[in-house]
């Protein structure tokens, strides 16, 4: 019988199997095949996608299950972005066949309808949050603490997970989600544009002076001068050699710029997530704001929102007209299929604190309602930790260190470097404080750094207004 799970998410449900929920009857064995994606190294360069192979693995599968009852799951996406959902559930009712399971999508106002969900007591028995809305919904008591069931069950442990990962689902130090996938930021840099310029590729070891002089190195004017040229001309600028942070040519983007601020030493907010005057705007994040700014504004290394916006936005480091760029692994697999574009992936660099980066992140939870709570967190256990786990795999990041591992992750060129500065991720300050949305937080910085790149404040006048307008709202509860 054949099944796509990949082989290290079978091999976890030897591990993984909730002793509770098994029948006293024999196993069966399995044999379970599986296409895994390879990369090889030809004559000094990497090859990505050479073949296939088939790897059969014997597996003990329980052929039936005592647990019953029904759970409905809840999610943003559709279409074709809901087969992983598909394929785990198929999984999933293998293993326990009188567990009705009703996959509900909402692709639109998925926020909302969760919300008026709730209040109405009817809520899904397993949903979807994104990293914005995780300590609303904690605040609010719809979650249910994970605590308990991992404590209960001796077959789970949270060591599958990469820790800096699993940490992302708690508040407090309670565990109220799994992680359903996520992406760090990455450095990606131009190998030909490296070779050219005579320098040398980035490594883990690389630091905020390396990555400017490189940049400076790489950015050139209508002459052929780069940066540190007397006769650079930064007002006929040709190619960049840096976007930063690249997310659509966002430079306003907060979460993009976290690593900066925490690589410098500072923070937005405080650790108990009530005070932003003192974080927001003290000196370690200010002159970590500063060195940003000044990559695009003294150094002119990376290019202003008009020059992104005249020469294709998050386009264009695929079109070599930037050397390297700061952004997720969202864009690696098209970057990938791309024959002319010669590339390699490299961790954030340390600033004056050390190493620091941020996720974008999405979890799944249980309902604080939920009726059947054995059956909700089989279901979490499946799609979080288990064969079902390695369906979501497929299309992104995966929480799970053996899945990882046998997918290549930590050795593949491109990745490997990703997974290592995974260890170096930093808590979000949406986790933090759960008015950090409703007080509109990241507006306030947008707002005031966008002021800086105008020339109309300067970092500290910016972040001093937004630390009060934020502050201002923690302390009259909101709005």
């Amino acid at each position: 019988m054949k099944k796509r799970y990949l082989v290290s998410a079978i091999l976890m449900v030897l591990t993984f199997v909730v002793s509770a929920c098994q029948p006293a009857v024999a196993p069966t064995a399995e044999t379970i095949i599986q296409t895994v994606v390879v990369t090889q190294e030809v004559d000094g360069e990497t090859i990505t996608v050479i073949e296939t192979v088939e790897v059969e693995v014997e597996v003990e599968v329980a052929p039936g299950s005592d647990l019953t009852g029904s759970i409905r799951v809840s999610m943003w996406e559709s279409g074709d972005a809901l087969e992983p959902y598909n394929n785990a559930l198929a999984s999933f009712q293998e293993k326990y066949p009188n567990v009705e399971v009703s996959l509900e999508p909402v692709p639109q106002d998925y926020g909302t309808k969760l919300l008026a969900d709730i209040a109405a007591g009817t809520p899904p028995d397993v949903f979807q949050l994104g990293d914005g809305d995780v300590s609303k919904y904690v605040a609010q008591g719809a979650v249910a603490s994970l605590d308990d069931f991992i404590a209960s069950d001796s077959d789970f442990s949270m060591d599958a997970f990469f820790p800096g990962i699993a940490n992302f689902g708690q508040v407090d130090g309670i565990t109220y989600l799994f992680t359903k996938d996520y992406s760090p930021l990455v450095l990606y840099f131009n190998k030909d544009h490296f070779a050219e310029a005579g320098i040398e590729l980035p490594t883990a070891d690389w630091t905020w002076d390396d990555l400017l002089d490189a940049a400076q190195k790489l950015t050139l004017d209508g002459d052929g001068n780069n940066a540190q040229s007397p006769d650079f001309d930064s007002g006929n600028i040709v190619r960049w050699g840096l976007q930063i942070p690249a997310h659509w040519g966002d430079l306003l983007w907060l979460r993009g710029t976290l690593p900066i601020i925490n690589a410098g030493g500072g923070s937005v907010i405080s650790e108990d997530g009530t005070t932003v005057e003192g974080y927001l705007n003290s000196p370690e994040t200010i002159a970590a704001l500063q060195w940003y700014v000044d990559l695009v504004l003294t150094h002119h290394v990376a290019p202003l929102p008009e020059d992104t916006a005249a020469f294709g936005g998050d386009q264009m480091f695929q079109t070599e007209i930037v050397s390297m760029t700061w952004t997720g692994r969202w864009p690696l697999k098209d970057w990938q299929r791309v024959p002319t574009l010669n590339f390699g992936t490299a961790g954030i660099p340390a600033g004056p604190a050390g190493n620091a980066n941020a996720l974008c992140w999405a979890g799944f939870a249980i309902s604080s309602q939920t009726e059947n709570p054995d059956a909700a967190w089989a279901w979490l256990k499946h799609v979080s930790a288990e064969e079902g786990a390695a369906e979501f795999a497929i299309y992104a990041l995966t929480a799970v260190q053996d899945i990882a591992r046998l997918q290549g992750l930590d050795t593949d060129p491109y990745n490997a470097p990703i997974i290592a500065d995974l260890a170096n991720t930093k808590p979000l300050p949406e986790f933090a404080n759960p008015l950090w949305g409703a007080c509109a937080a990241e507006t306030s910085y947008r707002e005031n750094i966008e002021l800086v790149f105008l020339g109309e404040q300067t970092v500290q006048e910016a972040m001093d207004t937004a630390a009060a307008a934020i502050q201002a709202c923690f302390d009259n509860g909101g709005p």
